[in-house]
């Protein structure tokens, strides 16, 4: 089938050049041959819609280029189309910290958020309570992405989103949460570029956020089953042993620190026949070794008390008075070995400080020093009523 076209060319001289003028002539056709040309041409491209598909973008016939929805097209990672928030996979913790960038730059304002509050204390915490992004009036411009400084808002590869129900695209937190595995396989060389930065700074977020704050809302409840597992799993601490060691140590201590006082008391020189009467001098000496022995005693108990950890059954003030109390037998055994010579020569004493004594409280309704007090106290009266007995057996 051919057609003779007869062309010819005329060229015309003009003041501002030449031009060609073409004339083509007539076609010469056939009855008939145009018709058959042109279903030529419909039947090859219905035969190559039926048996091929653009494989190659040198080729330049065929219908369909995929088997759409059956067989999809891998999009390229810098493909956006509406934004999503990140969190990570591990510890669910979200990487958006509510700095408002993204809502402060969003050209047709559909982005909304609110921070997070600590519920002890009241102050806001670096995480967001809530976010909302009305996606049938994004634009898909992806400066939300672009300008978050925390890499929480990235740009999706989903564009399915047709449906029926009016408020439906306005997508809450929970909708809005992706992994980060998911962002990575979708813009593996994206992410690697940021990820260092965004999760140094998200640990340094972590420390601000108490309990589950900042985690995301899919992932709280396998929180709690990790903790509850690992809780479990934990193995009881095991009873320490109860240290009684530095007790018996400040007990030794004020042991030694009355008998030391013993010897003061001794060592106090006896005053002159002529110029002071021998009952006053023994009442001195008495009296000097019995305040003595009440300071030994109440610095020990004070240093036992101090010194003694609790047990890992007996409770603090337990273990305090227990120190008192030890100090005190310590303290009152001095106090009676050391009295008793300089008590020989004094003469008797009222025993009235003795149902006083004997009325006081037990110790161990007390604070450890007022016992330590009240131990060296009794002490003292045993000691003074020791010396009058003996001196009324003696007269």
């Amino acid at each position: 089938m051919t057609t003779e076209i007869q062309t010819e060319t005329t060229e015309i001289q003009t003041t501002r050049g030449k031009v060609y003028v073409i004339d083509r002539g007539r076609t010469t056709l056939r009855a008939g041959q145009g018709l058959l040309t042109g279903l030529e041409v419909v039947f090859r491209h219905f035969r190559d819609a039926l048996t091929r598909k653009l494989e190659r973008p040198s080729q330049q016939t065929g219908v369909f280029t995929v088997q759409y929805p059956e067989e999809r097209l891998k999009l390229p990672e810098a493909f956006r189309n509406f934004p999503i928030l990140l969190y990570d996979d591990e510890t669910g913790q979200e990487l958006c910290t509510s700095c408002f960038q993204c809502q402060r730059i969003c050209p047709p304002q559909v982005i909304h958020m609110t921070q997070a509050r600590d519920p002890a204390t009241g102050k806001p915490v670096p995480a967001v309570a809530e976010f909302l992004i009305e996606y049938d009036a994004c634009m898909s411009c992806g400066l939300c992405a672009e300008v978050c400084p925390f890499d929480a808002i990235k740009m999706d590869h989903e564009f399915e989103y047709s449906t029926d129900v009016h408020g439906g695209l306005t997508l809450n937190k929970e909708a809005l949460n992706r992994p980060i595995s998911y962002y990575e396989k979708i813009a593996p060389t994206f992410w690697a570029e940021v990820k260092d930065s965004a999760m140094k700074k998200l640990q340094g977020n972590m420390k601000r956020r108490p309990d589950l704050i900042g985690v995301a809302p899919q992932m709280i409840e396998k929180i709690k089953a990790k903790r509850a597992e690992a809780a479990a799993q934990a193995p009881a601490p095991a009873p320490a042993a109860p240290e009684a060691a530095p007790v018996d140590k400040a007990a030794r201590l004020a042991a030694a620190r009355a008998r030391a006082a013993e010897k003061a008391a001794e060592a106090v020189p006896e005053p002159a026949t002529d110029s002071a009467p021998t009952d006053k001098a023994a009442r001195l000496a008495a009296i000097r070794a019995a305040n003595a022995a009440k300071k030994a005693a109440a610095e020990g108990a004070a240093l036992a008390a101090d010194a003694a950890p609790p047990a890992s059954g007996m409770p603090a003030d337990k273990a305090a008075r227990l120190a008192a109390i030890r100090a005190a037998n310590a303290a009152k055994k001095a106090a009676a070995e050391g009295a008793a010579p300089a008590a020989d020569a004094a003469p008797p004493v009222v025993e009235s400080a003795a149902p006083a004594a004997d009325a006081a409280p037990p110790a161990s309704s007390m604070p450890a020093d007022k016992a330590a007090r009240l131990a060296a106290i009794r002490a003292a009266n045993a000691a003074k009523k020791a010396a009058a007995q003996r001196d009324g057996s003696e007269e």
